[in-house]
């Protein structure tokens, strides 16, 4: 995997935490820090997806668009359901 080096600026107390928890979980500084920032990217992206996802569901057209295919896609349904025959 490419790498790529970034410097920022952090309070020492921080930084402290930071090395602390790297060496309970036995990992580099670095690895600890790309691994929990990708866990917490996730969670921000999770939450991005439900916001859009509620917002979509929750407006008044999109509702009702959705309600009168429903009802479109149930008649079309029974105008061309057969019973089997054993």
């Amino acid at each position: 995997m490419a790498t790529q080096k970034v410097a920022i600026t952090v309070p020492p107390h921080f930084l402290n935490r930071v090395d602390k928890w790297a060496r309970k979980k036995g990992k580099s500084r670095s690895r600890f820090i790309v691994e929990e920032l990708n866990t917490r990217l996730h969670i921000l992206e999770d939450e991005e997806i439900t916001k859009m996802y509620n917002e979509v569901c929750t407006d008044p057209e999109s509702l009702a668009f959705d309600y009168d295919l429903a009802e479109d896609m149930l008649s079309i349904g029974s105008v061309h359901e057969e019973k089997e025959k054993w």
